[in-house]
C-alpha cells in the first residue's frame, strides 16, 4: 500500500478505509483489523474540509468496528450508524457534481451501512429464533440509507445492482407482502448476460454476487410456495456457495453453507 500511496497521508487514509470496508464485506475481519489504527486517526485536514464524505466514512468505520467487537454494543453501533448516514446523505445531496471516485465511495458506504443494519436485524432474529418485523426506528434508519442509495443510482448506474436487493430486504424487515419482494429478488435471480448488451446495460445488470445474495434472501425468508422444490433449493444454494467461494466472500459463504445444512436436516432456515 505504501508503494501506491507514497507519503500522502490523505491518500493513505482513504486507501486504508476502502481496504477495510472491502475486507469487512468479504468477511475477512482479521485483514481489516490490521488497518484499524490507520483508519481511526483521520488526517485533520479531512476533518475540517467542507466535504461530508470523510466523516461519513469514519463513522461508518466506527459503526462496523464497534458491532464486530461485541454484539452487545449494538446501541453504540447504531448511534455511529445514524451519524454516518447523515453525513453520507449530505454528501450525496451536495449540489456540485461528484467525481466517479466519490460516487464509487458513496456506493461502498451505502452498501456497508445497509448491510450492517440488515445484520443487526438478523442478529435480533437469531436471538428470538424467529423473523420479527423490524422496529419503526430500525425501518426509518434503513429507509434513510435506502433513499441515499436511490438518489445515488440516479447519477451512478452501478448502484442499481445493489438497489433491488436492499429494497427487497426493506420489505422483509417491514413484514410486507412477499409477492413484490419476490419480484425484486427475481431481478437478481434471473440474471441473464447477453452478448449484445451495451456498456450501460452491463453496468446495471446484477452480477454474480447479487445473484448469490438474492438466492440466500429468497431461500431464507420467502414462503416455500414462491420457490422451487426442496431439492432444487439446495442446488440453488450450492451454486450460490460456489460463486461466493470464487468471489472470496467468506462471511456470506458461511451463511450459505449453514443454510444448506439446515435445509438438508429439515430445520427452518430462518433460524440460521
Amino acid at each position: 500500500m505504501a508503494a501506491v500511496t507514497g507519503t500522502d497521508p490523505i491518500a493513505k487514509w482513504w486507501a486504508s478505509m476502502v481496504v477495510v470496508a472491502v475486507n469487512w464485506l468479504q468477511g475477512d475481519d482479521e485483514a481489516a483489523e490490521r488497518l484499524y489504527p490507520m483508519v481511526e486517526y483521520m488526517p485533520k485536514v479531512l476533518n475540517t474540509t467542507e466535504s461530508c464524505l470523510p466523516r461519513a466514512a469514519l463513522f461508518a468505520f466506527r459503526t462496523v468496528r464497534t458491532l464486530l467487537a461485541k454484539h452487545e454494543n449494538s446501541q453504540l453501533s447504531l448511534n455511529y450508524c445514524e451519524k454516518a448516514s447523515g453525513y453520507l446523505r449530505d454528501s450525496i445531496n451536495m449540489v456540485q457534481c461528484s467525481s466517479s471516485i466519490d460516487k464509487a465511495v458513496h456506493l461502498l458506504l451505502c452498501d456497508l451501512l445497509l448491510l450492517t443494519r440488515t445484520n443487526m436485524w438478523q442478529q435480533q432474529s437469531l436471538a428470538l429464533s424467529s423473523t420479527p418485523q423490524a422496529s419503526p426506528l430500525e425501518l426509518r434508519g434503513f429507509q434513510q440509507d435506502l433513499s441515499s442509495l436511490r438518489k445515488l443510482a440516479q447519477s451512478f448506474r452501478p448502484a442499481l445492482r445493489r438497489l433491488f436487493l436492499h429494497e427487497a430486504t426493506a420489505r422483509l424487515m417491514a413484514g410486507a407482502s412477499p409477492t413484490r419482494t419476490h419480484q425484486l429478488l427475481d431481478r437478481s435471480l434471473r440474471r441473464r448476460a447477453t452478448p449484445s448488451c451495451n456498456a450501460g446495460e452491463s453496468e446495471t445488470r446484477p452480477g454474480r454476487r447479487e445473484q448469490a445474495e438474492a438466492v440466500l434472501l429468497a431461500c431464507r425468508y420467502l414462503p416455500p410456495s414462491f420457490l422451487s422444490a426442496p431439492g432444487q433449493r439446495v442446488g440453488m444454494l450450492a451454486d450460490a456457495a460456489h460463486t461466493l467461494e470464487r468471489l472470496g466472500d467468506k462471511r456470506t459463504l458461511h451463511d450459505c453453507q449453514q443454510m444448506i445444512i439446515k435445509l438438508g436436516s429439515g430445520t427452518p432456515v430462518t433460524s440460521t
